[in-house]
């Protein structure tokens, strides 16, 4: 039986449940991912270099895993699933030559395996980062073979041949830095031509690249009044909107995408003191069809679910 609830717009408002405390406090590079369709039974979260956890969304637990390959952990700490060949990729800083760290992990066999770092760098990987696959198990007109990267306060971007094990750097280049809270969504529910990109930085620009036409075109949406910083973090609901969660305030917005509009969404409770960078927003959808927004609050231990019926 499909999900039914009587919640009324306009009515009742957004409530937030409690959920089990991470097993860290969230500081600078906490992350977390899950199958981007939201139909995954866990989430995975990153919280240290050695602090590699699985949450059941079922149980209300937390699983500890094998830990990543040797990493520094802080800004620029990225994952993203592939539901094709069920792993999660890793990108991160690293002290020392090559300055970054890329790999992944095999849910299977709680194995990880190294492969080849973005070459080039002169200093570590900083401020940020963003990693989105293309999988095929979204959208059949994906192309399964290739992830992107943005991030570092670059215009720089990259893109990853998983069957070459190769790096290639992307033209053309941003058409701005990708700053701190900067965010890179394929909506591919909605135009599996896009990449939408959110600079971040303290600016509210927000673009689109089209894969097939390689170019990018600045969105012009409404109201363009909020900005979005360290902090910020995204989540897509594999239609039209991307929820994007504002720095330390805990107000969630959502980017309407077949109107261009910005909307104002709930806001988690309590703020945060300082923000911190790292994916904290999470899309899940019940087997029984009931859609949540998970939310980890900045540098703390706290954990958050609300139902979406508006």
């Amino acid at each position: 039986m499909a999900f039914q609830h009587n919640l009324k717009k306009g009515i009742d408002l957004p409530v937030w449940q409690w959920l089990r405390f991470l097993p860290t406090s969230a500081s600078h590079g906490a992350t977390a991912c899950t199958d981007e369709r939201g139909t995954n039974r866990f989430i995975y979260f990153l919280l240290g270099s050695t602090s590699f956890w699985r949450y059941d969304t079922w149980t209300d637990t937390f699983q500890q895993l094998a830990n990543p390959p040797s990493l520094t952990f802080g800004q620029g700490v990225t994952m993203t699933f592939d539901p094709s060949r069920n792993y999660i990729w890793l990108f991160a800083p690293l002290s020392s030559s090559p300055y970054n760290v890329f790999a992944y992990y095999d849910i299977a066999n709680n194995t990880w395996v190294s492969r080849a770092a973005v070459s080039g760098l002169s200093s570590q990987w900083g401020t940020d980062a963003v990693l989105v696959h293309t999988c095929t198990s979204y959208n059949t007109a994906g192309n399964d073979d290739y992830i992107y990267l943005i991030g570092n306060s670059s215009t720089t971007w990259y893109r990853y041949s998983i069957s070459a094990n190769t790096w290639t750097t992307m033209t053309p280049a941003l058409p701005a830095s990708a700053l701190s809270g900067c965010g890179l969504i394929w909506t591919f529910g909605f135009n599996a031509d896009r990449l939408y990109y959110i600079r971040g930085g303290g600016t509210n620009s927000i673009y689109y690249f089209s894969i097939s036409g390689n170019t990018w075109t600045t969105l012009t949406y409404q109201p363009a009044t909020e900005t979005f910083t360290t902090g910020t973090t995204y989540a897509y609901d594999t239609l039209n909107r991307i929820y994007i969660q504002k720095d330390n305030t805990h107000r969630i917005f959502y980017l309407q995408l077949d109107e261009n509009i910005m909307y104002p969404g709930p806001t988690a409770p309590y703020t945060a003191g300082s923000a911190v960078v790292g994916d904290g927003l999470i899309y899940i959808k019940t087997p029984d069809g009931a859609e949540y927004l998970y939310f980890r609050r900045h540098n703390s231990t706290e954990f958050w679910r609300t139902l979406i019926f508006w």
